[in-house]
Parts: structure tokens; C-alpha cells; sequence
């Protein structure tokens, strides 16, 4: 039997994360693996089963440790999780997943990852060490990361975004509206945004939450602008949108995909991403107002033409990722 052990930021409703998780899924299926190891909160257990899919608790060392010894791999499906910007523990757990790995001598992937921040020196050397590893291969989301990674490790290969395989399952026949979606997870100065786009003849305004944090937001403003709507699809309102401003990374990536002309706002990481396909874009801004506004003024009536390249690199990427499998999964 060939089996795999899958972890990342899966479980918490995060929109981005579970394109990731669907993505990587899929992938290891095409690579006909039998079993598919996954971490997820012991709460969510019940939601993640399905064939080929054995859930665990992403909690529980021995589960863990039992998964790796019985996977012929161990993979990190995509996302921005090596960083301690967020969180230090967050970076400590993931890391630790790895380094058992390498300790039980089973190869890791970490596919589709960007790396960094690392803010603290402790953090730096771990993660020195985890790409140093011989058995750890990685597939880099962006430049800034596989131009890092390369100073450690000859293991390093250029990739995209895994969402992108799992948006190119998504129909794409949706007729844009005058209407913008906000994909917001702090606070900015909403009313002379939302004035603007006003005046600018927009007639319809979404409130698209991408994760449980972004509902506290798009609660609050809804209590106080009752023009706005609370998204139930939002992959489809980003992709029928005339313009989105986003705070999200996937938000970001979603619209460029359906050829929707995004406002990074405050948003590094979408930022970073994006300058690969879109290097002079006049959308990446901080959260000053006239700034969001002066971009929304160049970008809108504008359609973006990206998606053949999103695509091409992510055949690429899947091509990378199963020649990487066969010598590893023997």
C-alpha cells in the first residue's frame, strides 16, 4: 500500500485553506495512493471522511506519530505556515511535524509553501535545518521563497498556488455585475470607500468572509450599512464581481483567476504572490483610503487576463510534484 501523510492549516473554515486541502487530496489520488493520512481538529473528524481519506486528530502526538511511521511520505499542502509572524506556536507545531518525519526517515514535501516570515532567530535555524535536510524536497509558492529555500537545499522547485487546481473544477460562464465584494478581515475606513464606488455607479456591495475571523467584521458592518450583503457563494460573487478588495491572499487570487481586478489591501502575502504574474499592477495598496481609492480608479472597468498562466504553471507544479512521488513512494 502507498500512503501519505497530508497536514496544514485544515479544519478551521478557512476558505483558502480548504482549497489547498481539496487540491492536494486530489493530487494524491491521481498519484494513486491508497491512504491518505489528514490532520484536522478532533472536532472535524466526522466532516473530512470520505474514501482514500483517513482523518486524525491533529492534536494527538501518538496519532501522529503512528500516521507517519505507517505513510510512505509525509506532504504539507500549500499555504503560508512556516512564518512566525502570526504565531510562533503555530510555526513550532508544523516544524515539529516535520522534523519527526525526518527523524522516522520518511521523505517530506512541503508542496506549494511560501516561507516567512521569520522574525525570531530560533525560527531561522529551525527552518535552516528543515530545508537542509536531504529527504525534505520543497515546491515553492513564489520566488522570494525558492530563492531562500535555494541557499540551503538543492530541493527546491518553483510552483504556484494549489487553489488553482481546485478554481479550474469551477464553471466559469458568470455574467460580471456593477457590483464589488469585500473579502475583509480588519477594520479599514469603509465609508468613503464605499461612498466612492457609489458615485463611480457601483450598485451592489458583498461582504464575502473567507474565514471565521472575517465574519466578526462583515457583522459589524452589515449592522451598519444596510446597503451591503452577506455573501453565501464566495468564490461566485468574486468571480461576478466588477471589482474586490481584499485583505485575503485567496481573495486576491480568486478574482485574478476569473479575470476580476483586485485591490490588495495591506496584503504581503497576496503581494508577493501576485508580482510574479501582475509585476507593475496598480492594485497592491495599504489601507489609507485615498490610496484603496486611487487604485479602484485605474483598475475598474478593467478585466485582467492571467488564468492561462495560473494554469500553466500549475501543470507544471503537478508534473514536478509526481515525478518527485515515484522515487520517494517506491
Amino acid at each position: 500500500m502507498k500512503n501519505a501523510l497530508v497536514f496544514g492549516y485544515y479544519g478551521y473554515d478557512n476558505l483558502g485553506d480548504e482549497l489547498l486541502c481539496q487540491a492536494t487530496i486530489d493530487l494524491l489520488k491521481r498519484a494513486r495512493f491508497d491512504k491518505v493520512y489528514l490532520l484536522v481538529p478532533k472536532h472535524k473528524i466526522e466532516d473530512y471522511k470520505q474514501k482514500y481519506v483517513c482523518p486524525i486528530n491533529r492534536f494527538d502526538p501518538i496519532s501522529i506519530i503512528n500516521a507517519i511511521l505507517h505513510s510512505n511520505c509525509v506532504i504539507c499542502g500549500g499555504g503560508g505556515i512556516f512564518q512566525d509572524q502570526t504565531s510562533l506556536r503555530s510555526f513550532i507545531y508544523y516544524s515539529s511535524i516535520v522534523i519527526l518525519s525526518i527523524f522516522f526517515r520518511r521523505p517530506v514535501i512541503l508542496l506549494a509553501n511560501s516561507l516567512g516570515p521569520v522574525k525570531r532567530r530560533f525560527s531561522r535555524k529551525v527552518l535552516r535545518y528543515i530545508l537542509s535536510r536531504k529527504k525534505v524536497f520543497l515546491i515553492a509558492r513564489d520566488g522570494i521563497s525558492a530563492r531562500y529555500a535555494k541557499r540551503f537545499s538543492k530541493n527546491v522547485y518553483e510552483g504556484t498556488d494549489l487553489a488553482i487546481m481546485t478554481l479550474e473544477k469551477i464553471s466559469q460562464d458568470r455574467q460580471k455585475k456593477l457590483q464589488a465584494t469585500f473579502c475583509l478581515k480588519a477594520p479599514i475606513k469603509f465609508p468613503e470607500i464605499l461612498n466612492f464606488l457609489k458615485y463611480m455607479g457601483f450598485e451592489k456591495f458583498i461582504l464575502a468572509p473567507l474565514s471565521p475571523q472575517d465574519q466578526k467584521i462583515s457583522q459589524s458592518l452589515l449592522r451598519e450599512y444596510p446597503e451591503l450583503e452577506l455573501s453565501t457563494n464566495p468564490i461566485n460573487d468574486i468571480a461576478s464581481s466588477s471589482i474586490v478588495i481584499s485583505q485575503r491572499m485567496h481573495g486576491c487570487l480568486i478574482s485574478a483567476y476569473f479575470g476580476v481586478p483586485f485591490v490588495a489591501v495591506n496584503n504581503s502575502k497576496a503581494t508577493r504572490f501576485m508580482r510574479k504574474y501582475l509585476p507593475s499592477y496598480a492594485g497592491y495598496t495599504n489601507e489609507d483610503p485615498s490610496d484603496i481609492i486611487m487604485a479602484i480608479t485605474k483598475l475598474a472597468g478593467k478585466s485582467l487576463n492571467i488564468k492561462e498562466r495560473l494554469l500553466s504553471d500549475s501543470r507544471k507544479m503537478e508534473e514536478d510534484f509526481m515525478k518527485l512521488l515515484k522515487p520517494l513512494c517506491r
